[in-house]
């Protein structure tokens, strides 16, 4: 039992090896110039019917942690379809608020109504989901960089999302689940003006979740931003992480299937 168990640990070094490399790569080159920002998130989903859910979520930005200077707060709710073919679609709404602490406006506000499709499939132990997501977005900017003016406009854009988890071997004696989640989520936009390229920002994630007995789960993540920064005309790069808990719900008086409902970055 002991010899299985150095096994097992030697073997979850291994998988976490490269990503620590470059975690620690990315920390050392973060410290050189500007410091990263946390993502806090509570991610909410909920089964009504076999047909019929539900999806909430709050999301808070800072840089650093001391001190803790905001950047973003957003909440997102929506209303999900289920298929029996691993689909969901998902439309609702969500307000993001980005604080602008150099300004006398203590924060811009953006309204976006968004449709989204979600396909999850498996194979052997590993999770795979693809999303797409179309967001309206009617979003207060300032009409220039060295002004108090702003303007409101609407812009569309399209964000697709792959993700995958897969297990990390653990003695046979431990109950709480452990697991590795990577993602990388890309998006576009359809319009000329939000900057001198369609190109958002590309974001990718890896990390792991701990998954205690019950409807909770907790990741922690490392993510890398590129950003477009239209008023700037630049690409930026972001370092971040992301503590996110995911709690999962379901309302069904009858339970037709106990599928594992797979926890999604938001």
């Amino acid at each position: 039992m002991k010899l299985q168990n150095l096994n097992n640990t030697i073997m979850n070094w291994r998988l976490f090896f490269p990503f620590f490399v470059l975690l620690m790569s990315n920390l050392e080159i973060q410290a050189q110039s500007n410091r990263p920002q946390w993502w806090y998130t509570y991610n909410h989903t909920g089964r009504l019917s076999d047909r019929w859910g539900y999806a909430f979520d709050l999301n808070h930005r800072s840089n650093g942690v001391v001190p803790f200077n905001s950047t973003l707060s957003a909440a997102r709710v929506g209303m999900t379809y289920h298929t029996h073919s691993g689909f969901r679609f998902t439309a609702g709404y969500a307000w993001f608020g980005t604080y602008v602490s150099e300004k006398f406006r203590i924060w811009l506000h953006e309204n976006r109504i968004y449709e989204q499709a979600q396909y999850t499939h498996s194979s052997s132990k590993h999770n795979f989901v693809h999303r797409i997501r179309i967001e309206h977005r009617w979003r207060e900017q300032f009409t220039d960089i060295n002004s108090e003016a702003i303007t409101v406009f609407l812009t569309n854009r399209y964000r697709y999302l792959f993700q995958m988890d897969g297990p990390i071997r653990r003695g046979p004696e431990r109950t709480t689940t452990l697991r590795w989640q990577a993602a990388n989520e890309f998006f576009i936009h359809n319009k000329e003006n939000v900057g001198y390229m369609l190109f958002d920002q590309n974001r990718t994630l890896a990390g792991v979740m701990v998954s205690p007995k019950g409807n909770l789960s907790m990741a922690v993540l490392y993510q890398f931003i590129l950003l477009q920064q239209p008023l700037l005309r630049e690409l930026q790069t972001i370092h971040s992480f992301r503590i996110t808990l995911f709690h999962q719900l379901d309302l069904r008086r009858i339970k037709k299937d106990d599928a594992y409902d797979v926890p999604v970055v938001d």
